[in-house]
C-alpha cells in the first residue's frame, strides 16, 4: 500500500443477459486457465529494445524515439486527444475551473490503469514491474491532489460536469488498460500527449489571467498538499503557497514533469524506471 501513497514530488526515483449460459458451454475450471493464457500472452512487455534515454526534451522527437512507434499509431493517438480537447473546449467555453476538473478526472485514468493491468501481471507471475507500479501509484496519487484542488474550487459543482467526466473516465479507462496490454509504449504515448496539452492549457491560463489569481487565495487542500511534499533537488516541495496563482504554477509544473516522464517511457522503455525519471523544475 505504501508506494501508492507516495505523492510525486519527492524523489522521482522514489517514485497505469446470459453471461451464465454462455459459460455453460465450456467447463468452468476451463476459464481460468482460459483467462490466464489469453492474459499472459497479452502481457505488457516494458523492456522493448530501444535505444536508452533519459531526460527526454517534451518539445522534440528525435528519429530513433520516433521509430519506436510508427506513424500510424503516434497519428491515432493525436487524432484521439485532439478530438476529445476539441469537444471539451466547445462545451466549457469561458468555463475554466469546471474544464480543468473534466481535465484532471480524464488525465489520472490512465495511471491506474497501467497500475491495474501491472498489478494483474504480478498476479499471473511477472516479478519485475515494482518499479512501473510505484512510479504510476505516485503519478495517480499527484493528479488525485489536482482533482481535489479543482472541486475545491468549485469545478465539480454542476451534475452535468460530473456526468461527463465520469463516463469519459469510465469508457478511457477501459480503452486504456486494453491497449496497455498491446502495446505499452503507445499507451505511454497516449499519456504523454494529454499531459502536454494539461501542461499548455495550465500555461495558457496562467498568462490570460495573472493578476485576478494572485488577488484570490489558495485553497486550504492545495496549501496542505504542497506544504507536505518533500523537497528535490531541484528545490520543489515543501512550499508555502499564498494565492490561487502559486497553486496553478505548482499544478503546471507538475503536469510539465508528468509529460517529460510518459514521454521518456514511449520513446525508450527500458529495464529500470529511474531512467526515464526527472526532477522537478
Amino acid at each position: 500500500v505504501q508506494p501508492c501513497v507516495q505523492p510525486v514530488g519527492r524523489r522521482r526515483s522514489q517514485v497505469i443477459g446470459d453471461r451464465g449460459a454462455r459459460r455453460k458451454q465450456l467447463p468452468s475450471v476451463m476459464w481460468p486457465a482460459l483467462t490466464a493464457l489469453a492474459l499472459g500472452l497479452a502481457r505488457p512487455s516494458l523492456h522493448q529494445p530501444a535505444a536508452r534515454t533519459s531526460r527526454l526534451s517534451a518539445a522534440t522527437r528525435s528519429p530513433a524515439e520516433q521509430s519506436v512507434l510508427g506513424d500510424f499509431e503516434m497519428g491515432l493517438d493525436r487524432a484521439l486527444v485532439g478530438t476529445v480537447k476539441g469537444a471539451i473546449d466547445v462545451l466549457y467555453r469561458e468555463r475554466d475551473i469546471p474544464r480543468f476538473y473534466v481535465l484532471e478526472t480524464i488525465a489520472r485514468v490512465p495511471y491506474f490503469a497501467f497500475a491495474s493491468c501491472l498489478h494483474l501481471s504480478e498476479t499471473l507471475g511477472r516479478r519485475d514491474a515494482s518499479e512501473f507500479i510505484k512510479l504510476h501509484c505516485a503519478q495517480a496519487d499527484n493528479e488525485l491532489q489536482h482533482l481535489l484542488i479543482m472541486e475545491a474550487l468549485g469545478g465539480s459543482e454542476s451534475f452535468f460536469d460530473r456526468f461527463m467526466a465520469q463516463h469519459i473516465a469510465v469508457f478511457y479507462f477501459v480503452f486504456v488498460s486494453a491497449l496497455y496490454w498491446l502495446k505499452p509504449q503507445q499507451a505511454y504515448h497516449l499519456s504523454e500527449l494529454i499531459e502536454e496539452h494539461a501542461y499548455a492549457t495550465y500555461d495558457g491560463y496562467l498568462a490570460t489571467n495573472e493578476a485576478w489569481l494572485r488577488a484570490q487565495p489558495a485553497p486550504q487542500v492545495a496549501i496542505s498538499y504542497y506544504a507536505k511534499r518533500g523537497v528535490d533537488a531541484s528545490g520543489r516541495g515543501g512550499k508555502q503557497l499564498t494565492n490561487l496563482w502559486e497553486t496553478f504554477v505548482e499544478v503546471r509544473d507538475d503536469e510539465a514533469e508528468h509529460w517529460q516522464t510518459n514521454l521518456c517511457m514511449a520513446s525508450a522503455p527500458t529495464d529500470s524506471v529511474t531512467e526515464c525519471l526527472v526532477p522537478e523544475s
